[in-house]
């Protein structure tokens, strides 16, 4: 199709060997069994305890929450959607889900620890979904592509949308966001330039310039996550051209593409939109679709990949992961039957 990202492996997070000992991956669970026609987005706004979002059969959003024993069952959130949902925590104990509205804009739902709001406006005209992520405590950064094949984007401070921002680019994906944890989050999408994937970084007040990190990409839905450790500040996944799933890291400093490890791959056969997630400082773990409709997943110890293990089941689409607790990863899925079910590891 077209150039594959890198094969080199540079650095010995890259180094796809089996461990001697991981951690267990619970069975599927039950998320209920409302049909949800999205891939589903989930957030951890307290430790131990998620939240997840889906679009609905009648273009709402739902939610469900996970109390760190059972799931709540899914609850709409009156509104019209176009988008699957995206979702983050806010560092301050909430969450929100965030998707593009029935007439261009961004509307958002916020979870206090307690109930859901209902679905409000925050604005702006996009032409794809939403990545949100956190950008400080209590304020999440909301980004899409804009009309103009940029990004767009608007930060909720837990009460009020600012006014959008827009950064001129020529890209033609929804972007993937993450934050480092530090003031800033850093987004990907693929750009026309030889289909590579290009970052952009949001300090807070303003946007980077893009920066060109090469490597042609299958992806249609990409996720950068938190990493620290030695290995960088936030970690981005793409799919190649070769259906592999490969790992992108921002090092840290100044914004330029030598900050980056470059693209190292960790193998697999899977779906278009994988979702990584931190397990720990220095440590994620990643779920993807692969080419036999099982969910499988592949955790960093922050020495070594442990390979791609099933956890079975027959799915359709791209997971949601979220950081958890400690050292664990809930990661819902939706399967053929249009109900989602979810495993937490490692």
């Amino acid at each position: 199709m077209h150039r594959s990202l890198p094969r080199l492996l540079v650095f010995t997070l890259f180094l796809y060997t089996l461990p001697t000992a991981w951690g267990a991956w619970s069975a599927l669970k039950s998320m209920g069994t409302t049909i949800v026609v999205s891939d589903p987005s989930c957030a951890s706004p307290v430790s131990g305890t998620a939240v997840c979002a889906a679009r609905s059969v009648g273009q709402a959003i739902v939610v469900n929450q996970w109390n760190g024993t059972a799931w709540s069952g899914w609850k709409t959130v009156a509104g019209t959607v176009t988008s699957a949902p995206t979702c983050t925590a806010d560092g301050a104990g909430k969450a929100l889900c965030a998707a593009r509205n029935a007439t261009g804009g961004i509307s958002a739902t916020v979870f206090n620890g307690t109930a859901w709001s209902a679905l409000t406006a925050a604005g702006g005209q996009t032409t794809s979904g939403p990545s949100c992520a956190e950008l400080s405590v209590g304020k999440v950064l909301c980004v899409a592509r804009s009309t103009t094949g940029g990004f767009t984007s608007s930060i909720f401070n837990g009460t009020t949308w600012t006014t959008f921002k827009n950064l001129a680019g020529s890209t033609v994906s929804a972007p993937g966001c993450g934050s480092d944890h530090a003031g800033s989050v850093i987004c990907i999408a693929t750009t026309t330039t030889a289909w590579n994937v290009v970052a952009a970084r949001f300090t807070g007040t303003a946007w980077s310039t893009f920066v060109n990190l090469v490597g042609s990409s299958t992806s249609d839905r990409y996720t950068c996550t938190p990493l620290g450790g030695t290995f960088g500040t936030v970690s981005c996944s793409a799919r190649g051209t070769n259906t592999s799933l490969f790992i992108n890291n921002f090092k840290g400093g100044s914004w330029a593409a030598a900050s980056w490890t470059g693209w190292g791959g960790i193998g697999g056969t899977v779906n278009p939109g994988a979702s990584c997630a931190q397990a720990a400082t220095g440590q994620i773990s990643c779920g993807a679709v692969a080419s036999d409709a099982a969910l499988w997943t592949n955790t960093f110890n922050g020495t070594s990949w442990s390979g791609w293990s099933s956890r079975g089941g027959t799915q359709i689409g791209n997971p949601g992961c979220t950081a958890l607790s400690a050292g664990k990863v809930l990661c819902a899925v939706v399967g053929l039957n249009g109900k989602a079910t979810s495993t937490i590891g490692p």
